[in-house]
C-alpha cells in the first residue's frame, strides 16, 4: 500500500499502516478523537482530514468469494488484490467498495479513481512505473537500514546501562 502512494505521489499525512481506535463494532470512517484505545487489525488506512478509511491486502492467485465477503463483513473501504473476480468487482462496485486488481494490465492505475472518490489528494503517474518501483523500493530500503542501525545503537546503549548497573 505503501508502494501505491508512492507512485501516486500520495501525501504521507493521508495515509497509515497503524492507527488507534476503540470501536465497539466495524465502522467504515474511524474518528481519531473518539476512537484511541487499541489498534485495529487492518492493513492499511488513506486518511483525508477526521475521514479514516480503512483497507486490506489480498495477494491471491484466484478471485476468493470468502475473503470478499469478509472484506465487507469488516466494513472495510478498499480492498487490494491480485486476482479478483467478476463477480468480486460487481459485488463491490453494488455496495460501493473500492477496489484495485494488481494482476490486471496496468491494474494498479486504478488506484486513482479510489483517491479521488475518496478524496485523497494525489498526483497522477505516467512514467516508467520499473523505474518508479526501483527508486520507492531504494528509499523502503535505506529506511530499512535506518531501523537496524537504530536498534543496534538501542541494543549497544542496553549493555552499557546493564555494565553499569
Amino acid at each position: 500500500m505503501t508502494t501505491l502512494c508512492r507512485i501516486f505521489s500520495v501525501p504521507d499525512e493521508n495515509f497509515a499502516a497503524k492507527i488507534k481506535s476503540v470501536a465497539k463494532k466495524p465502522k467504515k470512517v474511524i474518528n481519531l478523537d473518539i476512537d484511541t484505545d487499541f489498534e485495529r487489525e487492518i492493513d492499511f488506512y488513506l486518511i483525508n482530514g477526521e475521514s479514516q478509511f480503512k483497507c486490506e491486502v489480498k495477494l491471491m492467485s484466484k478471485g476468493n468469494p470468502e475473503s470478499a465477503d469478509a472484506f465487507i463483513a469488516r466494513g472495510s473501504h478498499l480492498l487490494v488484490a491480485n486476482k479478483l473476480s467478476d463477480t468480486n468487482k460487481k459485488q463491490f462496485n453494488s455496495r460501493g467498495c473500492e477496489w484495485v486488481e494488481l494482476r490486471c494490465e496496468d491494474g494498479y492505475k486504478r488506484f486513482t479513481t479510489v483517491l479521488r472518490n475518496l478524496g485523497i489528494p494525489f498526483t497522477d503517474f505516467n512514467g516508467d512505473i520499473d523505474e518508479k518501483l526501483a527508486e520507492i523500493f531504494d528509499e523502503i530500503l535505506v529506511l530499512e537500514e535506518l531501523v537496524e542501525v537504530d536498534f543496534e545503537t538501542l541494543e549497544r546503549v542496553a549493555a552499557i546501562k546493564s555494565d553499569e548497573g
